[in-house]
């Protein structure tokens, strides 16, 4: 049966990590077996912290690992290999013998740095595709779930991890022990990997597949169009309505108008660029549609609270602590831009 080596980097997720192991424990106490083996590393071999602040006493340290069949790695989006040369030896050596990588996912970073994810489809969190794509054009990311291309695999997030071990125990267990697994977790829905990622649609309490057919496509098409904007004229067009019609379907659907969504996602990603990468603040601005950087900084404050500038400063504290929804904003008041106008 498969063999799970599960590396944690600094502020690695510990719901993901749980989610990982939990239920390979679960079914083989169903099972009552120990059939389905895991180990947990660190680079050294010493205590690592996640991003909940909690620590780890890892079993042992990468270079240790002699035999496994899938090498998890499991970190923050700020995090890197230590020691790049010997980790990167270490998980190129475990390939060669015959195993399979994969990123669970902030990790994606750390590995797509150091390569292997170059030439390969993987799985990104929505909350780091603008800055991964900024950093790792040979990386060919995904909104899925979770996504398997030859002897690479990555994983979106901590649902799509679990998942993931569900269908490990259906083929290597049996279907009613992957069942009954869920079932221990009152885990209802079993997606499949190309399922696409659920994304919060920003208003009280839809996400954004639930929204009305006429604002998703509207809001396609603003996402698809981050650099180069697309005025609201050109999307009602495309949706078949007035732009007021539209107007008045995003607010009562989201609470407000297109082109103050239009411009939420565009500083959201931005806000993505400031925290996970080193460019500079002038280039990120004109990659989300800004010509003006006193422009860009003005509607970044006024979205976030403080300046980008600012936001850069306290990266550490920020890329912890993203909260890229339309719930985690300041209170804003009656200057908060809101209108039809693209800014």
């Amino acid at each position: 049966m498969t063999h799970f080596t599960f590396l944690c980097l600094e502020d690695f997720p510990l719901a993901a990590l749980s989610m990982a192991i939990d239920p390979l424990r679960v079914a083989n106490e169903i099972s009552r077996s120990d059939g389905l083996g895991w180990t947990v590393v660190s680079e050294d071999g010493q205590q690592v912290m996640s991003s909940s602040r909690l620590s780890i006493n890892p079993d042992k340290a990468l270079s240790e690992v002699e035999e496994t069949d899938v090498v998890l790695v499991f970190a923050g989006a700020s995090a890197r290999l230590k020691d790049r040369k010997a980790s990167g030896r270490a998980l190129r050596w475990l390939l060669s013998r015959g195993a399979r990588i994969g990123s669970v996912s902030g990790s994606l970073f750390a590995l797509a740095e150091e390569k292997f994810f170059d030439g390969y489809s993987c799985s990104a969190h929505f909350c780091y595709t603008a800055a991964l794509k900024e950093q790792f054009d040979r990386v060919n990311l995904c909104d899925t779930l979770y996504t398997i291309d030859r002897n690479r695999m990555s994983f979106a997030g901590t649902s799509a991890v679990f998942e993931f071990m569900l269908g490990v125990i259906s083929d290597e267990v049996s279907d009613a022990v992957a069942v009954e697994t869920a079932c221990w977790f009152q885990y209802a829905t079993l997606r499949d990997a190309d399922t696409l990622q659920v994304l919060p649609g920003y208003s009280k309490n839809q996400t954004r597949n639930a929204l009305p057919r006429p604002v998703r496509r509207a809001i396609e098409l603003f996402a698809n169009n981050i650099e180069n904007k697309i005025s609201i004229e050109q999307v009602s067009q495309r949706v078949g309505m007035s732009i007021r019609q539209l107007e008045r379907h995003f607010k009562k659907e989201t609470g407000i108008s297109p082109g103050g969504y239009y411009r939420r996602l565009r500083l959201d990603a931005a806000r993505q660029k400031l925290l996970y990468t080193d460019q500079p603040l002038q280039e990120i601005a004109l990659s989300v549609g800004y010509d003006s950087a006193s422009s860009f900084s003005s509607n970044y404050r006024r979205e976030f609270g403080l300046p980008p500038t600012q936001e850069r400063k306290d990266r550490s504290r920020g890329a912890r602590h993203a909260a890229l929804s339309f719930g985690h904003r300041p209170s804003q008041g009656p200057g908060h831009l809101d209108q039809h106008v693209v800014n």
